[in-house]
């Protein structure tokens, strides 16, 4: 049931029907309730897997409770150890097993047989959550742990299949002192508004124009001309794509959230903006940037070891993100050029400091400087990350590579106009939308949709938008939510499934 289909608005309106009745007798019976609709939801792909989602969510329970009782340093410690292999585990059988044995082949030339598994659809994002319990179970950040919480936690069906990642900071405090469960009609007016505005940015903004950038990967898979033009058309162009979709759907993830009365963390914040990529992974994907950085780059030794131990730490992070993301070397590699990315975001500032200590402040004292570092450093980010996106995209290495040798240049300009009409024309509009308008994070920030929002207010914290652009319960508001709505509603039949439903 993808949120951008008939069907699921359909389940939307009877689980919002059944919440108000419920909230209007017995608002005792809205969490039950929405573990109730979450676990329908996600049984509508396949409903099997809605034992293992049950299985998932039982043995971490019973570690975490094992831990959270007091058993002592060595009991927890294997305690977690055995809790985060369990789910390590899970995801390596269901999403990798294929993937080792496909290398194999192709690394031994052997045969051996190739297991055909269903990925369970979400079970990248849950997996990660259940793993970053168990780890702040283990550290003493958990105080408390009821099982129903726990299971509404992990199976809240907004951010069940694609995230954002929350984590239990994030949501437990909430479940526990969350007294009434029923709707709020300044809620749900919210999170109507911000669930249509991403309902917009995939259904009108990009998704009847894709079909335009498969002909030039496909083109490139083909071992076809592809030119200059067209490789920055197929980086560019999925580079957007995959902002408005994933966006998209975090916004109405938000959305949904808010409409019951819990908030999710925010998970982009205006992320082609970034100065470099560094400020880009602060900004992107924001959930999934700071699991890693937390459970992985900084056990691995942060920035804390020397600028040769932050680079390795950088690259193996990135590299096993870059797994996360699909059992594909295409992924590894996209991951492995973030980091390197990161790494030379991490030396240019070590040269800087050492070699040009005052130029920084010397760029800041000056507009002039300043306004034009800053427009070059934007443009040179978004280049750098829209050359990486065709890896990302592309469904192998050697198309990958025949895409990225266009790009630089060494294959001519030819195939411009088959290619690339249609999508080429829809580029400077996007450019206008993620440069200078603001987001929808910041348009709903006022009324505290999302979780970290503020995090990325200036140094004065003044607000992130007038507050004659941000939303309100109003006419106005309620007006433009519904244009919004029935213009995204009519293209619900021409919709792809979301991108990161396959994570």
């Amino acid at each position: 049931m993808v949120f951008a289909s008939h069907s699921f608005l359909g389940f939307l309106l009877v689980v919002l029907a059944a919440y108000w009745v419920v909230g209007r007798s017995d608002d005792r019976l809205g969490k039950p309730l929405l573990i109730v609709a979450s676990f329908v939801f996600y049984g509508y792909w396949i409903p099997a897997y809605v034992v293992l989602l049950a299985a998932s969510i039982l043995f971490n329970h019973a570690v975490a409770r094992a831990m959270l009782a007091g058993a002592g340093e060595s009991t927890n410690r294997w305690l977690v150890v055995v809790g985060v292999a369990f789910n390590l585990g899970l995801i390596a059988y269901y999403k990798y097993a294929a993937f080792v044995v496909e290398s194999l082949n192709t690394g031994l030339q052997a045969r051996l047989p190739v297991p055909e598994i269903v990925l369970p659809i979400g079970i990248s994002f849950f997996t990660f959550q259940q793993i970053s319990l168990l780890v702040d179970a283990y550290k003493g950040r958990v105080e408390r742990l009821p099982f129903w919480d726990h299971v509404l936690f992990v199976s809240f069906f907004p951010q069940l299949i694609a995230g954002p990642i929350v984590r239990q900071h994030d949501m437990l405090p909430q479940l526990a002192s969350r007294q009434h469960w029923h709707l709020r009609a300044d809620y749900l007016a919210a999170g109507i508004a911000l669930f249509s505005l991403g309902l917009f940015k995939k259904a009108v903004l990009i998704d009847p124009f894709v079909p335009y950038l498969d002909i030039i990967y496909e083109a490139a898979a083909k071992g076809g001309p592809v030119g200059f033009l067209d490789g920055w058309a197929a980086g560019i162009g999925y580079g957007f794509q995959i902002y408005f979709d994933f966006s998209a759907y975090s916004d109405m993830a938000i959305g949904l959230g808010f409409m019951f009365g819990l908030r999710l963390p925010v998970n982009f914040f205006s992320p082609y903006k970034a100065e470099n990529v560094r400020t880009f992974w602060r900004r992107w994907h924001i959930t999934l940037s700071r699991f890693l950085r937390d459970y992985l780059f900084i056990p691995l030794g942060g920035s804390r070891l020397g600028l040769a131990r932050t680079v390795a730490a950088l690259m193996i992070t990135m590299g096993l993100g870059g797994l996360w993301h699909g059992a594909a070397w295409t992924f590894v590699v996209w991951g492995l050029m973030h980091g390197a990315y990161l790494s030379w975001n991490h030396l240019w500032r070590a040269g800087v400091s050492r070699w040009a200590p005052g130029l920084r402040d010397r760029v800041r004292r000056s507009p002039a400087l300043s306004v034009t570092a800053r427009l070059v450093s934007v443009a040179a980010t978004f280049l750098a990350v829209s050359f990486a996106w065709v890896v990302f995209r592309s469904p192998d290495l050697v198309s990958a590579w025949h895409l990225m040798v266009a790009m630089m240049g060494m294959s001519g300009w030819h195939s411009v106009a088959e290619l690339t009409r249609g999508i080429v024309p829809l580029i400077p509009l996007y450019m206008v939308i993620v440069w200078l308008m603001p987001n929808t994070m910041e348009l709903f920030q006022s009324v505290q949709a999302a979780l970290h929002v503020e995090e990325y207010r200036d140094e004065q914290a003044t607000p992130l938008v007038p507050a004659w652009l941000g939303f309100d319960v109003s006419t106005r508001w309620a007006v433009a939510t519904a244009v919004v709505f029935i213009s995204a509603w009519f293209t619900l039949s021409n919709l792809s499934p979301f991108i990161y439903f396959q994570f």
